[in-house]
């Protein structure tokens, strides 16, 4: 098996027993618990499988695996793979037992837990390209065993969020007001409400959840939109200003 098909395994699996234990209540449903693992302890874990997979390979016989391995990025890339690993998620999640239904009929709830999992995998996999990529350049210029201490520090940089001055309330109506203008072209809701939580900080904290944001965009309270109520009326004023000039 060639990393990327171990990969494709390895986060299958992984979707399946988080989703046993939330739809089970074994765990609370973290919206943000695949960016996390994907973006973590699962790179690591990669870089270190594919030490142990060629560390007692001779030397063409790792060249040819960690080769092969690299191509595998372009014909494995994940908008090709979407139903392959659709079907083996809803395969793995009815082990030991049979299949009830096709995976074209998995139920919606399933369905969109897959498509949250999907987006975060294809979002970050060119994390484990440039990986693959470093550890069979390393294997040419004869560093060997140089990649075993690859560090996730120095893989993964910490993510820079912009800062605001609004509260998460003031945040979230923000971008509720662009989608209802049609500003913003998002297929689901959730795309906007992980956006916003990776990459914005709000006033009183820097790590705000998804599920917050997506609190505040579904029930926006009467000081938030009197809040932006003024705030429009001064971008209005501005904007006649800057025709003017």
């Amino acid at each position: 098996m060639f990393l990327v098909e171990d990969l494709e395994d390895k986060i299958i699996d992984a979707a399946t027993k988080y989703y046993i234990n939330f739809t089970n209540e074994v765990e609370e449903f973290d919206p943000q618990y695949f960016a996390k693992l994907l973006e973590g302890p699962q790179l690591h874990d990669f870089v270190q499988t594919t030490f142990e997979k060629i560390q007692h390979l001779n030397n063409q016989e790792i060249n040819k695996y960690l080769t092969v391995s690299l191509s595998q990025f372009k014909t494995h890339q994940p908008d090709r793979r979407y139903d392959f690993l659709k079907k083996l998620f809803f395969q793995k999640y009815w082990i030991p037992n049979d299949m009830e239904e096709h995976y074209i009929r998995m139920p919606e709830h399933q369905s969109k837990y897959f498509d949250h999992v999907f987006y975060y995998y294809d979002k970050y996999f060119h994390l484990y390209h440039e990986a693959a990529d470093q550890v069979l350049q390393d294997f040419k210029k004869g560093y060997l065993g140089s990649f075993a201490d690859f560090a996730l520090p120095n893989t993964v940089q910490p993510k820079q969020k912009l800062k605001t001055n609004l509260s998460v309330k003031e945040l979230a109506y923000l971008f509720r007001v662009l989608y209802d203008e049609e500003i913003i072209d998002s297929k689901h809701k959730t795309d906007i409400f992980n956006f916003i939580a990776e990459n914005f900080s709000s006033k009183q904290k820097e790590d705000i959840s998804a599920n917050s944001i997506k609190n505040a965009f579904d029930t926006p309270d009467f000081n938030t939109v009197d809040f932006w109520q003024e705030k429009f009326t001064h971008f209005m004023q501005k904007a006649r200003k800057d025709k003017e000039k």
